[in-house]
């Protein structure tokens, strides 16, 4: 049976919690240099990966962001762990941090040579008959030679829109996973929520460790997960997308900027 009266104490630690971890730190520069930190790691996986000769882009920057998600994990543990710190020593979490009297338990709730962009390569159109047997018929039907040039136009004509269009669909699609990707990206390491969740989390179990309190709480790695799994789960989606857009309409390019490269050189 939860006691509310226990409940609110608890809320109201929380909240004193916070807002002195609010108070005392600029807690939107220790997310920036967080995500800082996490961002650097993954730029060194990814051009690790390259070196090791990894073609596929996709699974690189999967296996970067993989790497770079734990990495946060880590260091917002870490960082977390010395907001709260100093506020741990002594008998108490704090002099001035009230301390709920809780009894019993509570629920809350990628070498590839440096060749040219090619794209929609076509066929040849000169085959057997190309020579002698279309001026005959010709000669013979007019109406179907004007129907053989207009076929061998139109196949023309598509071979010629195919080069434009695979370089406009492909442009698009990697500014789409580009934007948004880097949309999630922001949103997951240079935020400031996760890493006060997780302090008052730390801060809690410093207090339950050394007070009677005992209150069944949901831990600090589930609650940085249950605010980064979103974001996670976007810049995955559009890290995997830029990928075998890439790896599919720009087989020569070994990484992004190598792909912009090619592109601006087919324009």
């Amino acid at each position: 049976m939860i006691n509310l009266s226990n409940w609110r104490s608890v809320r109201l630690w929380e909240s004193s919690v916070e807002r002195q971890l609010r108070q005392r730190h600029w807690l939107w520069l220790h997310g920036a240099c967080i995500g800082s930190i996490v961002m650097g790691v993954m730029w060194a996986t990814a051009h690790l990966q390259m070196l090791m000769g990894s073609d596929s882009l996709a699974l690189r920057y999967a296996v970067t962001l993989g790497i770079g998600y734990l990495s946060y994990l880590l260091v917002l543990r870490i960082w977390a762990a010395a907001l709260v710190a100093p506020a741990s020593r002594g008998d108490g979490f704090s002099a001035d941090l009230p301390v709920p009297d809780v009894g019993g338990g509570l629920n809350p709730g990628m070498s590839v040579p440096d060749t040219a962009f090619l794209s929609g390569g076509g066929g040849d159109f000169g085959g057997g008959g190309a020579t002698g047997d279309f001026s005959s018929a010709t000669q013979a039907s007019p109406g179907l030679g004007d129907i053989a040039s207009g076929a061998l136009e139109a196949a023309g004509s598509a071979d010629e829109g195919a080069v434009v269009v695979v370089p406009v669909v492909a442009i698009f699609l990697i500014g789409c996973a580009l934007l948004l990707g880097t949309g999630s990206l922001l949103l997951l390491y240079f935020g400031w929520e996760a890493l006060l969740t997780v302090a008052v989390e730390l801060a809690f179990s410093y207090v339950s460790a050394r007070t009677a309190v005992r209150v069944v709480r949901e831990g600090w790695l589930s609650a940085a997960v249950r605010l980064t799994w979103k974001p996670l789960l976007g810049a995955f989606f559009c890290a995997v997308l830029l990928g075998v857009t890439l790896d599919y309409f720009i087989p020569a390019a070994h990484s992004l900027p190598h792909a912009i490269r090619l592109i601006r050189g087919a324009g």
